[in-house]
């Protein structure tokens, strides 16, 4: 990709992130990403990589946020805030980023599929779509909204393995599909789960000779991530099944997809909703156009795109049926679905199919033509979109003031229900304030020193045996020694927190958070394989790399 195709990509990107250059954070249903952030931060500059149990959420409590929530965007801000940046404006350069990279990964794949031209049309139109908007600057939706970066990369890379003859060349393009698919899954549970069939099947369509490779594309994505899905499948059993939002109250009706309402708010039982579920003018006017041509001159498309045809309508097909009512049972009977929550995020694939079908523009007589007026046109019908409800110049203390209760709760912390936080199963009830470290406070407990704000090194002298709380929430990975022996750690009640007896006599305790070995041999694994396919990718002999 040359500099100038770059730039021109950029310019064209700019006005859709112009807000977000605005001062502090601005009003969005999910705001609580800047105190995870700081959260983030915190743990790490204790040491704990990768990061999962954070100390300050749930009156204090803690909770092991990033071992059930998807990890990638908080890891990008760590890296924002590390230059200098607040955790505010970490955030919101995620957002700016994944505006920019999402861009320029459409423009990969469709410049490849359909020359420049026609791949900046469908690069402008990938990101100038209500719902990208909508993801962004009314639902704040930090992590859907850079999967958006992942998808092209994704089917680029599938495309490149089929159409590369030679082996060794050819394992460079399966590494870069590895690490796209494995960020696709560190990057947004729920689209990874949404979209990988979809890819697979794709796969399946132009790999017919190459299943091997197909098969390492995948399950290589899967070990690149391994570290984080396979503990927050397994220890998703720890915690009640909760979900806040009941899909069935979710599914827009056909009226609200194709009718362009714009608003701002929630997601509502009926067709009352504030916002906007609008699927954009400028997409179904591709997907008509070009669904037509493809009725009457079938024959003249290549059979590369014919494939690319077939597989994105039905994209956008299958997206259809999983947004109208008619498939709750679908809803009820797939496997982990239900936490999808709102059958309208498929969305998110019509967004890419229906930019996607913009190369096959490139058979048309006018082709240069078009690709202008749908970069024009996607600008112009949606650019007073890309702008907040409300621009509220709210800075870090806000929001750290809001969502982390510790060393005191603020009346807005009190009030909130952190509906994000599945606990576990043994918690009869909520926290409703701040404890001490140890819990009740007894003479007998001296010296306490606070290592970090996980662990903690204390003494005991006490005449008889002492039951005592630590005001964590049990999980795997907590440990408790006394006089350097193991120290049995259980859940008490009422909270689930972590509960310990101690003899008489005078102890030495430690309790401390460490990651269970399975955890390490996961995190081990999924280096391993990263470190590897960069190592293909970014080789000197790699073409990617030219």
């Amino acid at each position: 990709m040359k500099i100038k195709e770059l730039l021109v990509i950029i310019l064209l990107v700019i006005p859709a992130t112009l807000s977000l250059f605005k001062t502090g954070f601005f009003g969005a249903s999910d705001d609580m990403h800047i105190a995870w952030l700081q959260q983030m931060n915190q743990s790490v500059s204790e040491g704990q990589i990768p990061p999962r149990y954070v100390s300050d959420l749930s009156f204090g409590f803690g909770y092991p946020l990033f071992n059930f929530i998807f990890p990638l965007p908080y890891y990008l801000g760590e890296i924002f805030h590390l230059t200098g940046l607040s955790f505010t404006y970490s955030i919101k350069a995620v957002f700016i980023f994944s505006l920019f990279a999402s861009a320029i990964t459409m423009y990969f794949l469709a410049r490849k599929l359909s020359g420049k031209f026609v791949g900046t049309a469908a690069a402008v139109l990938y990101i100038y779509t209500p719902y990208r908007s909508t993801d962004i600057y009314d639902r704040g939706a930090l992590g859907e909204s850079l999967a958006f970066v992942f998808l092209p990369l994704i089917i680029f890379f599938l495309i490149k393995v089929f159409e590369t003859k030679d082996k060794k060349e050819n394992y460079k393009w399966i590494a870069g599909g590895i690490l796209s698919v494995a960020g696709l899954i560190l990057t947004h549970n729920i689209v990874s789960y949404m979209f990988i069939p979809f890819a697979f099947l794709f796969g399946l369509i132009i790999l017919n000779k190459k299943i091997k490779e197909l098969f390492i594309f995948f399950f290589g994505g899967l070990l690149g991530s391994v570290y984080f899905w396979l503990p927050a499948l397994l220890e998703s059993k720890l915690m009640k099944y909760e979900t806040v939002f009941n899909f069935f109250d979710h599914f827009p009706t056909i009226k609200q997809l194709i009718t362009p309402f714009w608003g701002y708010g929630a997601s509502v039982p009926g067709p009352y909703d504030g916002m906007s579920f609008f699927i954009g003018e400028v997409n179904l006017v591709v997907i008509g156009i070009v669904l037509l041509y493809a009725i009457f001159h079938f024959s003249k498309i290549s059979l590369l795109n014919k494939k690319i045809l077939t597989w994105s309508l039905f994209l956008i097909a299958a997206a259809m049926v999983m947004m109208n009512f008619r498939s709750s049972w679908l809803w009820k009977n797939i496997p982990l679905i239900a936490y999808f929550q709102f059958p309208w995020r498929f969305l998110t694939m019509i967004v890419f199919g229906s930019s996607l079908l913009v190369v096959l523009i490139k058979n048309f007589k006018y082709a240069k033509v078009l690709a202008v007026l749908i970069i024009m046109v996607s600008i112009g019908l949606n650019i007073s979109r890309f702008r907040p409800h409300d621009f509220l110049n709210r800075d870090d203390s806000y929001y750290i003031n809001r969502y982390i209760p510790v060393p005191t709760p603020s009346e807005e912390y009190l009030g909130l229900q952190e509906e994000y936080l599945r606990l576990p199963k043994t918690t009869e009830t909520r926290p409703k304030e701040v404890y001490a470290r140890i819990y009740p406070e007894n003479s007998a407990v001296k010296n306490i020193t606070l290592i970090n704000s996980l662990d903690a090194k204390f003494t005991i002298e006490s005449e008889s045996e002492l039951t005592l709380n630590y005001n964590k929430y049990y999980f795997p990975g907590w440990k408790g020694l006394i006089d350097g022996k193991k120290l049995n750690l259980t859940s008490g009640t009422p909270y689930g927190q972590i509960q310990f007896t101690i003899p008489s006599g005078k102890h030495e305790i430690i309790i401390k958070y460490r990651e269970t070995i399975f955890n390490r041999l996961l995190d081990g694994l999924s280096l391993l394989t990263v470190v590897s396919c960069f190592y293909f990718v970014f080789s000197k002999k790699s073409k990617l790399t030219k």
